[in-house]
């Protein structure tokens, strides 16, 4: 079939119905427009990747479209095609910029081994002194016993949203002795 005397509507239509002759035509008749905007997002080094969700998009766009859109179709496959790039462009961003952030903590985390502190007793009994009759109890539940934090809410007859609050005011206090 030559697809040439036939307009993008029509195309789009024969695509509907299940024409893969159609769709390929499609598919060559936008690769250049592609590998345009590929270069434009500066995503040479991944062409082919980069290809197939094109044709993807392509795809998508041509079971998506319609001429009420008032636009051409080749105008509304490229804005789509390049809102995906914008995307993936910006996921890569983010993550190099997550990489570069936490990538050095990481990496002296995985290295360095986190020296070991070893507490007298007396240091222990100082620094448990220093919690509230309320925070003892739950240590002594929660920590000592083993117990989870709805069991140690039902044994006080506390909120569990109370014994998680403690539990975190218990450690800070904790460390704080501790590691002065």
């Amino acid at each position: 079939m030559i697809f040439r005397n036939y307009n993008d509507f029509e195309i789009v239509i024969m695509i509907k119905q299940g024409s893969e002759e159609a769709f390929q035509f499609m598919v060559n008749k936008y690769r250049f427009l592609v590998a345009k905007i590929i270069k434009k997002f500066n995503l040479q080094y991944e062409f082919d990747d980069m290809f197939q969700e094109a044709l993807m998009i392509l795809y998508k766009s041509v079971l998506k479209y319609d001429q009420a859109y008032n636009k051409t179709f080749t105008r509304y496959f490229e804005g789509n095609l390049t809102n995906r790039y914008i995307t993936i462009k910006k996921q890569r961003n983010r993550y190099g910029q997550f990489l570069s952030e936490k990538l050095p903590t990481l990496y002296q985390d995985a290295i360095q081994e986190s020296p070991h502190h070893y507490f007298s007793e007396s240091e222990v009994k100082d620094a448990l002194n220093q919690l509230s009759e309320l925070e003892k109890q739950i240590f002594q539940i929660k920590i000592i016993e083993k117990r989870t934090v709805r069991e140690t809410a039902d044994i006080l007859k506390y909120p569990e949203k109370k014994i998680y609050n403690a539990l975190d005011r218990i450690k800070k206090k904790i460390k704080i002795q501790l590691l002065q």
